[in-house]
């Protein structure tokens, strides 16, 4: 007897990969380019390392370490984010807020 395992793919995401960039874009769009460039590479990396619910298990530090970015640029973006309500920051956990 064959057992399948529950996986579920990385391409299943339970959020809209290109809606969000897209609503990123926009409430970027009245900051700098550089913040504006920065806040989709956090948005690209973000998609790219959540889990399939939404959700980021990282620090701050290891953030800014991977996508080479200062920590005073991140909070910016994150800031941003949270403002526009599409993620939200709770105990060492950046999660995306559900439509």
């Amino acid at each position: 007897m064959k057992v399948m395992e529950n996986r579920v793919p990385n391409r299943t995401r339970n959020f809209s990969e290109e809606k969000i960039l897209n609503e990123c874009r926009e409430y970027f769009s009245s900051e700098t380019e550089k913040t504006a460039e920065i806040g989709e590479r956090f948005i690209r990396y973000f998609l790219k390392n959540a889990s399939s619910e939404g959700v980021l298990f990282k620090t701050i530090k290891e953030i800014t370490t991977d996508i080479t970015i200062s920590h005073q640029t991140l909070t910016k973006v994150l800031k941003t984010l949270e403002s526009k309500q599409i993620i939200y920051r709770r105990n060492g956990i950046i999660g995306l807020w559900k439509d």
